[in-house]
């Protein structure tokens, strides 16, 4: 693993990121802090859901609030 400056870096930017995305790290220094070039991989897009999904029915809230409350401290 080669560990090049930005000043190093710059003009060869095409390259590097062939390398990182071939799997090898590339890392670039500025200053005393250390930048690793990696493939970014798109996340699957989150399912649409269709209108009135999310909402309850009045029977869901009856038996929500039907439940017994224990409020005795556990030890």
């Amino acid at each position: 693993m080669e560990i090049l400056t930005l000043s190093q870096a710059k003009p060869r930017m095409g390259r590097l990121i062939d390398r990182a995305l071939h799997g090898e790290p590339v890392v670039i220094r500025k200053g005393g802090r250390l930048v690793q070039l990696t493939e970014y991989v798109v996340p699957e897009p989150i399912p649409e859901r269709p209108m009135g999904y999310f909402r309850r029915r009045p029977a869901d809230y009856a038996r929500a609030n039907s439940a017994p409350v224990n409020l005795t401290p556990v030890r």
